[in-house]
């Protein structure tokens, strides 16, 4: 197993939980390396108590670049720009543009789903400009714990997203032109919706996962609301928090969860995992690089970061053919392993570009009371 050094650190002051690399640098030099931070403080009361509304939970949005060092591996995190706002929990890009905007969805927790722009022309303190947002949270106290685009794998001028909340619903709205207009909204889990994802490759369905252990998958053009999931799982033993679609490899998806563990799934035949892993520590974040289907970043909150290689048996590994039909042999191997960082490791994601083929692939990973951010390299 590899195990890489820390390249850079950053401290955000607030505690650090999302982690965005920008996804539309690969054709100007000085933006390759740019990512979002996102941060997350609860502030306590003058007689230390913990506060019941969530106005009292504080956050920012970092825009940041890595700097690559000429004479040596090691490298620099600039901050370009800060925006403050109320706690967040998640951050997403839409991978294509919309109507030639670069948009990035920012969950937050005083129930709030924002979207801002990203303008590369402008200079870099003023690269994100809010666009919208949705008109307050699903309920009263509810905090928007997770989001994501259906337009991963094609282009749309309105595309959907979903975003899931802490009293248990998921709300799905489309964004026309600068508005976000709910299409709908169910009560998906009877605890926390940790988060909620598209299938890519089949965007009208679209998964949820809670903190009452339950894996679900919605079909959205019937009314989730008047209708039962396509499928309601309670493999993980405990909550879960991280679901995502392998956008190189149609039918297959990664979950986890508080209980370790790591599930790999055929969504054509949801009674089982394909194969499973236990990484330690719970499972916050998972992430298919953007370019190898078999690669994926995992933040395991109490056991560091890892990179898992994914492979089918009959498939290349650079090979982006479909999961084969009648049940796939898949195995799971932890490949590397940062360990460096001394607080629950929540955000990770890779670089979305190589910029020099002679380094390992960057990647950028953040954990939260000790509110740091480390860069490494796979590789």
């Amino acid at each position: 197993m590899v195990t890489p050094q820390s390249l850079a650190y950053f401290d955000p002051v607030l505690c650090s939980d999302s982690l965005e690399f920008y996804p539309f640098g690969e054709s100007q030099s000085h933006l390759q390396q740019r990512f979002l931070i996102g941060t997350y403080e609860l502030l306590k009361t003058e007689d230390g108590k913990e506060p019941t509304d969530g106005d009292k939970r504080i956050g920012r949005i970092y825009v940041c670049d890595a700097i690559d060092n000429n004479d040596s591996d090691l490298m620099q995190i600039v901050e370009r720009q800060r925006i403050e706002t109320s706690a967040v929990f998640d951050i997403k890009w839409s991978y294509n543009r919309v109507d030639s905007k670069e948009l990035v969805g920012v969950a937050c927790a005083d129930g709030e789903l924002s979207i801002y722009q990203a303008n590369s022309s402008s200079d870099a303190s003023d690269f994100l400009t809010p666009v919208c947002s949705t008109s307050g949270p699903t309920s009263q106290s509810s905090m928007c714990c997770s989001l994501d685009w259906s337009n991963r794998l094609s282009v749309s001028n309105e595309p959907q997203i979903t975003a899931s909340q802490s009293d248990g619903t998921v709300r799905l709205m489309q964004l026309a032109q600068t508005q976000l207009e709910t299409v709908s909204q169910w009560q998906a889990h009877d605890a926390e919706a940790w988060i909620t994802s598209f299938d890519y490759w089949n965007p009208s369905v679209v998964f949820s996962g809670g903190d009452d252990s339950r894996f679900k998958g919605w079909d959205t053009r019937m009314n989730p609301d008047d209708s039962a999931p396509l499928f309601n799982l309670r493999k993980h033993q405990a909550g879960v928090c991280s679901i995502h679609s392998n956008f190189h490899r149609q039918y297959m998806v990664a979950t986890g969860g508080y209980d370790d563990t790591v599930m790999v799934w055929d969504t054509r035949s949801m009674r089982r995992p394909l194969a499973e892993s236990n990484i330690g520590g719970g499972i916050w974040r998972l992430k298919w690089h953007p370019l190898e289907p078999t690669q994926l970043l995992v933040g395991a909150m109490y056991n560091g970061f890892h990179i898992l290689d994914v492979s089918v048996d009959g498939l290349e590994p650079a090979s982006t053919a479909p999961l084969p039909e009648g049940g796939a042999s898949v195995t799971i191997d932890t490949q590397t392993s940062f360990m460096e960082h001394k607080s629950i490791a929540y955000g990770a994601d890779w670089c979305q570009t190589r910029v020099d083929a002679s380094r390992g692939w960057l990647v950028g990973t953040c954990s939260f009371y000790d509110h740091a951010v480390h860069l490494w390299r796979r590789p």
